[in-house]
């Protein structure tokens, strides 16, 4: 067998490449006149990506933790009724079945409430949003993967034909392969037109769709969701994001999945007219430098940020790992919450530098590709605010976001977020770095299995200052009249300090 066909069967077998994207809600009309909506600015602060959490952990998460800690937005799992496939895999997420809000976070008055709640508090909610497919386009068994041909909220469905929505004319059989599956991953019509492994590619040129997808979207919005996260974009033509959009009446910030390789083409620049995008170069990037190379490759003007075309900085959402990136789908495995302190340093350097939107990822541990999240013997989601107290860390939910270092280096990117562009750099030419944000923040990672004691200059005030990244009271670090920092660092570690916590 070819080993382009052993690839293509191995990609629908572990469902490779798959992209995320959010679902809709049937049974919601259109709004009767589309708009030319404009997609509004990202969240004024960093992002947390809980992924796959009830609706009900997401409002107390919001209430409890999320705001008093500087969390600007939170992007939720797909709300939409989704394609039950035995084992209850992570992907099934990702197999539309219906626009009706009823997944296994949650029903549609759970979400509606999640979503009120955080809002009161201050926090933002971005949906990922599928638009490009729905399920699994021939339900035929594959292995360990069982199709039920079920939906969530109870919808039976069949090949190219989901009830009251689509017939098999509001897809795409585009005829360019043997099975209609993408093959050349290089070719913009395969892309576009050819089933992404296996699931269903609908005609999003086609009013029908535009319409019934835009219902779902303009829904959301009205429940008071402030962003899209969409899945899978660079599968659709720009223009028809932009026609679903349209039928969306309220400003919402739009961030489109589209991986560039490296190289940011023509093609791919036209979706900056319809919002902006995530950044997998910079996530590709980062998880090199730190496997293969050392952390001064970091340097500005150095290999890091010349080694691939980068979307423009505000265009651009970045984030160290993605629920896709962690498990190997796509590129090499990114940094993920398994590297332990090596992952923290990533996300501080991550927060810290002036570069896009920011995005961390909440994890739940995972053992195989597949695997969904806790689950009860009855297949329910396991909750992470319980009776007995919050389960992250036991081996169940990771909740990176709550790690001491991390949350401390989003209060950091809260305070230096427009300080403006690096300075004071420093290195040891290896994997030891400093630089500041001119006179609002300053950042000391030691990348290497030594202390590192020493001495560094800043662009700060003269005075005491906390570590931001220290888990508890503050930890003092001082900096002289000539704003030198002092410090002696613990291998593997790192200082973040800057005007809004001093002494």
């Amino acid at each position: 067998m070819p080993d382009q066909i052993a690839l293509q069967i191995d990609m629908k077998r572990t469902l490779l490449f798959l992209p995320l994207l959010v679902a809709l809600v049937a049974g919601c009309a259109a709004p009767e006149t589309p708009r030319a909506t404009m997609s509004a600015s990202a969240p004024d602060g960093a992002i947390v990506h809980l992924f796959e959490w009830r609706w009900e952990d997401v409002a107390r998460e919001c209430e409890e933790f999320l705001a008093p800690n500087g969390y600007a937005a939170v992007q939720v799992s797909p709300p939409s009724e989704n394609h039950i496939i035995g084992g209850r895999p992570w992907f099934e997420r990702y197999q539309p079945v219906s626009y009706q809000l009823e997944t296994r976070s949650g029903d549609r008055a759970a979400f509606a409430d999640m979503v009120s709640r955080c809002d009161a508090v201050g926090i933002d909610i971005v949906v990922d949003v599928i638009v490009n497919h729905m399920a699994d386009a021939d339900l035929q068994h594959d292995g360990d993967l069982v199709f039920t041909a079920t939906g969530t909220a109870g919808t039976e469905f069949g090949p190219l034909e989901y009830p009251d929505l689509y017939t098999p004319d509001d897809f795409h059989q585009c005829g360019l392969t043997d099975n209609n599956d993408i093959w050349d991953w290089n070719d913009v019509e395969q892309l576009r037109k050819c089933e992404l492994v296996d699931l269903s590619d609908l005609a999003t040129e086609t009013d029908n769709v535009r319409k019934t997808v835009g219902a779902y979207l303009a829904d959301l919005a009205s429940l008071g969701v402030k962003g899209f996260r969409v899945d899978a974009a660079k599968h659709v033509l720009p223009g028809d994001i932009a026609a679903m959009l349209s039928y969306v009446q309220e400003d919402v910030w739009v961030v489109q999945e589209v991986a560039t390789a490296g190289q940011y083409l023509d093609w791919m620049q036209e979706y900056e007219q319809v919002g902006d995008l995530t950044e997998f170069s910079y996530t590709e990037a980062l998880g090199d430098l730190l496997r293969n190379r050392n952390w001064a490759d970091f340097a500005p003007e150095g290999w890091f940020w010349t080694s691939r075309e980068y979307i423009p900085s505000d265009r651009a959402m970045i984030f160290v790992d993605n629920h896709d990136r962690q498990r190997g789908h796509g590129g090499d495995a990114a940094i993920n919450y398994k590297d332990g302190a090596l992952y923290e340093l990533a996300q501080v350097a991550t927060l810290a530098w002036p570069y896009g939107s920011k995005r961390v990822m909440s994890s739940y541990a995972f053992g195989t590709d597949y695997q969904g999240p806790p689950m009860n013997a009855d297949e329910a989601t396991k909750p992470v605010h319980g009776a007995d107290g919050v389960n992250c860390g036991k081996g169940e939910w990771v909740c990176e976001h709550r790690w001491p270092t991390i949350a401390g280096a989003v209060a950091f990117h809260n305070e230096v977020k427009d300080a403006g562009p690096v300075t004071d750099w420093w290195t040891d030419g290896e994997n030891a770095i400093a630089f500041g944000r001119g006179a609002a923040g300053f950042v000391l990672i030691n990348g290497t299995d030594a202390v590192l004691d020493g001495s560094w200059s800043t662009s700060l005030e003269e005075g005491s200052y906390c570590n931001r990244l220290s888990d508890g009271e503050c930890s003092p670090v001082s900096v002289d009249a000539d704003g030198m920092l002092t410090a002696r660092l613990p291998a593997m570690s790192a200082l973040a300090i800057d005007r809004g916590v001093r002494q």
